[in-house]
């Protein structure tokens, strides 16, 4: 746990600013905690006089809706309405007329009795008519009695709907139950008006954004002008009690108003509802929180102005920390780890008179005194890079020159002057650049040149048997500089031992592309032979050779080369090998920095 604790590491500039929100947070906190109570409890009373209101509207809608059932049951002992359902035979034609109109004054008194009612009629399957407060006498339609028989007999609630948005309120004679077996004497129905109960919902929601909405089983009527959230709020609303129905036997008494805040994507809706167990319906009202909470509004700008005004002051003290800690601190730290890179050639400057000038003036002594130590080492160290540099050099030719001298004698005995004179011209040439050094370093086109004339030489030894082909080298990169020596020994090591022994024709190929390596511009030298390559347990040595996990029994040419470049480049510069085209011979890359030559 301690070795955890001690890893995970937190800036002073972290602490300070933590320690100010420890301040800072109980008060805003505190303020807020004491804002929400007060929302809550005006939201709380706000709530009771919704509930209060939908309890009151749902009476005044149940009082109504049980006088005009009342009047249903009063008017079926009607003598009229028996006389032409139950002894329509004993009537002549003018009796029945005179009756049916007496009948229909009847039903418009029924129909003025309360303005919930849209049409009052009577079903008289005995004598095949319907007499309506619309028209004196028309036809029953056969399909329509059959629905409504079969309606009276399933139906437990006291409203009917055909399912085209008309509401009726049906007295059957003899009753609902027998409806379904034989034609009823006659059906008493009541047409409510849908107009007028919207009328009727509108007093419950004053908001432009809310609405109001009585929901049954079978139908809903709604007064809102927003009516995208009905169908969610309708269904949570059923939900809940058909829940409470099944908990507490609802279906047999009234509940009291439920209220339930519903969130739909950004907007939180508040809804008060009611069942009513008379009506078997519910009565719904919802509007935005926003519209009641209004007033709190106000309240909750004062509570984000004051975080503003937090956030402000927490801002400026971070920046005052910033300034006077962090920002030193980091160029402290910055000016340490540029030391530890090897810069040493800094000098931090600080105004103010305080504990920092101390820390800065301290560094920069240590500094100056690292210079003054490093200084002798790092003269030292160079004095043996360039002394091992040289007798890495000078180990690159015995081989060669032995190899070279034995060739022209054979040549000169042979009497071959033409090519022996060839052949001493491009070895005159070779073993001047091999012995010139007043220079370490030269452009890449010189190296090339040198290793083109040490192909000639070799291309005088093997024949037509091996082909050299040099790729096209770009402008930019024949005056890039180059350690001298560094191309001819990876050509040497494929001459003798990738393609010394091939039999079929053999081909090397030298290419130069510019390239990037970690970010850094750089120059990318390939060899490529289609000789015999390397095994996988050779490949896996030379790695380990190249990446210094193994000492080497002996110092190769290729070796040379890359010690040589990473002594002057560093790790980013190299040797690395892989296998050619089509996976046959060896493909040697050299990689070192992109320098071109000052012109």
């Amino acid at each position: 746990m301690k070795a955890l604790w001690g890893k995970w590491r937190v800036s002073i500039f972290s602490k300070l600013v933590l320690t100010f929100l420890v301040v800072m947070t109980p008060m805003y906190a505190l303020g807020t905690v004491m804002n929400e109570w007060g929302a809550d409890l005006v939201k709380s009373e706000i709530s009771k006089s919704l509930r209060s209101q939908i309890a009151f509207y749902r009476t005044s809608l149940e009082t109504e809706i049980d006088r005009m059932v009342r009047l249903q049951r009063e008017y079926v002992n009607d003598e009229d309405l028996v006389s032409l359902s139950i002894t329509p035979e004993s009537m002549t034609e003018y009796q029945k007329q005179t009756t049916i109109k007496r009948f229909q004054q009847r039903l418009e008194t029924m129909k003025e009795s309360s303005y919930y009612i849209a049409k009052a009629s009577v079903y008289i399957p005995p004598i095949d008519r319907v007499i309506s407060t619309e028209r004196l006498s028309e036809p029953i339609d056969r399909p329509l009695l059959e629905t409504m028989k079969r309606e009276g007999a399933q139906s437990r609630s006291i409203f009917y709907s055909e399912g085209d948005g008309r509401i009726y309120l049906r007295e059957y004679y003899p009753g609902a139950a027998m409806a379904n077996q034989r034609d009823p004497m006659f059906i008493l129905e009541l047409e409510l008006s849908v107009p007028t109960l919207q009328k009727f919902l509108k007093q419950l929601s004053d908001s432009d954004r809310g609405g109001a909405a009585i929901i049954q089983r079978d139908w809903t009527i709604v007064e809102a002008k927003r009516q995208e959230h009905l169908a969610a709020i309708s269904e949570r609303v059923q939900s809940y009690y058909n829940q409470e129905r099944t908990a507490t036997y609802l279906s047999t008494q009234d509940t009291e108003p439920h209220t339930e805040t519903i969130r739909f994507e950004r907007e939180r809706i508040l809804t008060v509802s009611t069942y009513s167990s008379k009506l078997d319906a519910s009565l719904l009202v919802y509007l935005p929180e926003s519209d009641v909470m209004g007033p709190l509004e106000k309240y909750r700008l004062y509570i984000w102005l004051v975080s503003a005004v937090a956030l402000i002051v927490l801002l400026a003290f971070a920046y005052w920390i910033f300034r006077i800690i962090h920002r030193p601190l980091t160029r402290l730290v910055r000016a340490f780890r540029k030391v530890e890179a090897g810069n040493l050639q800094l000098a931090l400057q600080y105004r103010s008179n305080d504990e920092f000038f101390d820390l800065y003036e301290q560094f920069n002594n240590m500094v100056a005194h690292l210079n003054t130590l490093i200084f002798e080492v790092y003269e030292q160290k160079i004095r043996v890079q360039q002394s091992e540099l040289k007798q890495l050099q000078s180990q690159i030719n015995p081989h060669f020159l032995y190899n070279s001298f034995y060739l022209l004698y054979r040549m000169t005995r042979a009497r071959d002057f033409d090519n022996s004179t060839r052949f001493a011209k491009y070895l005159g040439d070779y073993f001047q650049y091999i012995t010139r050094g007043d220079k370490e370093e030269v452009e890449l086109e010189k190296e090339l040149g040198h290793v083109r004339a040490y192909s000639e030489i070799q291309s005088i030894r093997f024949g037509d048997r091996i082909k050299v082909e040099f790729e096209d080298v770009p402008e930019e990169c024949g005056r890039v500089i180059v350690p001298r020596l560094i191309l001819q020994p990876i050509v040497e090591n494929a001459y003798q031992h990738g393609l010394g022994d091939a039999l079929g024709e053999s081909r090397l190929t030298i290419r130069v592309e510019r390239t990037t390596a970690e970010g850094e511009p750089a120059l990318r030298i390939v060899v490529e032979d289609n000789g015999k390559g390397l095994s996988e347990a050779q490949y896996a040595r030379w790695e380990a050779l190249l990446n210094g996990w193994e000492r080497p029994e002996d110092v190769t040419g290729m070796l040379n080369v890359h010690k040589r470049l990473q002594l002057k480049f560093g790790a980013r510069a190299g040797i690395t090998l892989s296998p050619g085209a089509g996976g046959a011979g060896l493909r040697v890359t050299i990689t070192l920095p992109f320098e071109e030559a000052a012109p």
